[in-house]
């Protein structure tokens, strides 16, 4: 259904842009004055200007059959590829209704770009386009995503009870997990919360005690004197703060390189929580990418120089958090808290600050950012790979090429 509405979306920007003549479905008369700022979160076009038999109105654009009662008084048109059944405003007025079909040789230009989505067809063009043009379109892009992530980091907010110092805290260790313990990492931090690290931070043992405690990645460990008096510490620390432990099958551990497993990953953030004062702040304010390095290249107790888990040795062991990943951290935690931190007070040199630390980062090397450098698709900095990561991540991979620009483009120049 989504792809039939993204249909019904890329239409309503071609009537515009003809400035086409309109009849609603009641047989009245409609002009396009101004077809509305496409907003992709909601779907709609937001603040359109249209002439409905003479009558001058303003509001969103909805598309599709079905509208929440919530949003009924902002539309002033609905678009359906099909007759549907009348919607009525509280005045008793019936919602205009424009029903606008696909042509079947725009159905078949997208069906086109669907199918090379997988390979990264869209590619080649991209890379050809004039630099000033291929960056207005990933600059949309990464817009995008940065709003996304600030709704996310917003909503987390809002749970962690309007306090940034444990939403940035949270949102580290939702940084540390990737896909696969994400929400593992999440729920260890809203049990073992940054308030609780704070009282216990003038003791190493007790902040690791803390988080590989609550984590449960303890239990069951006893063959040596260190994890001894961690597990003695948790014990204390538990009735003191009432924590409930995580069940240890929670973690997901298979497949997962030495040096990423959950233990690891906890006790490298455990030496940064219990290290820094005023993590928040910092973390802000920084200036650059090497004062956020600096905050996070702090060394773990000794015990894990030698152990990737609890009783188990290892050689090599990572001393601290490496550069690879501290980038991660400022693309996937710092830089959407400055960014939200900064539209939530309208601190608009924040939300600069934290452009600035995306472009000063080398690109993301993954599956996505190779695909794309792999058809000609310039990938320089984190500003890039995080716009193009946007595009294969909500247009090509659920096939949303009309409600893609650059698909658009390319269906416009293919008809």
């Amino acid at each position: 259904m989504e792809q039939e509405l993204d249909l019904l979306r890329l239409l309503w920007t071609r009537l515009a842009a003809r400035k086409t003549a309109l009849t609603l479905q009641d047989g009245r008369p409609c002009r396009i004055d101004y077809p509305g700022e496409e907003d992709p979160a909601s779907g709609t076009f937001r603040a359109a200007e249209l002439t409905i038999d003479g009558i001058r109105r303003r509001g969103d654009i909805w598309f599709g059959p079905e509208l929440p009662a919530d949003r009924t008084p902002y539309v002033v048109l609905q678009i359906v590829p099909a007759p549907a059944p009348s919607i009525y405003l509280r005045d008793g007025e019936r919602l205009p209704q424009l029903v606008m079909p696909a042509a079947e040789e725009v159905r078949r230009a997208v069906a086109s770009l669907q199918t090379g989505a997988a390979a990264y067809e869209c590619g080649q063009w991209l890379g050809e386009l004039p630099a000033a043009r291929r960056i207005g379109l990933l600059d949309r892009l990464l817009v995008e995503r940065l709003d996304r992530k600030c709704r996310d980091v917003m909503r987390l907010f809002d749970a962690c009870g309007g306090d940034w110092s444990q939403t940035l805290y949270a949102m580290l260790f939702r940084a540390l997990g990737g896909n696969r313990n994400r929400e593992a990492y999440l729920d260890l931090a809203s049990r073992a919360t940054y308030p609780m690290v704070l009282r216990e931070r003038s003791s190493m043992e007790q902040v690791e005690a803390l988080l590989l405690g609550t984590s449960g990645l303890l239990e069951g460990c006893f063959f040596d004197d260190y994890i001894r008096r961690l597990n003695d510490h948790f014990r204390y620390l538990a009735r003191k703060y009432d924590i409930t432990p995580m069940y240890a099958g929670a973690w997901e551990s298979s497949r997962i390189r030495a040096q990423n497993r959950p233990v690891t990953r906890i006790v490298q953030l455990a030496a940064v929580v219990a290290g820094c004062d005023f993590l928040f702040d910092r973390v802000v304010g920084a200036a650059s990418r090497e004062a956020l390095h600096r905050l996070f290249d702090v060394p773990v107790s000794p015990y894990w120089t030698t152990h990737y888990v609890p009783d188990g040795t290892g050689n090599r062991c990572p001393h601290h958090i490496g550069p690879e990943k501290a980038d991660l951290l400022i693309i996937n935690a710092a830089v959407p808290v400055m960014f939200a931190f900064g539209s939530r007070t309208g601190k608009e040199s924040i939300k600069a600050s934290a452009l600035e630390l995306l472009a000063s980062l080398p690109a993301e090397n993954n599956a996505i950012t190779r695909g794309w450098s792999g058809t000609g698709v310039p990938v320089r900095s984190a500003l890039d790979s995080q716009a193009l990561i946007q595009l294969r991540n909500e247009y090509c991979t659920p096939h949303r090429c009309a409600a893609c620009r650059i698909g658009r483009s390319l269906i416009k120049n293919r008809r």
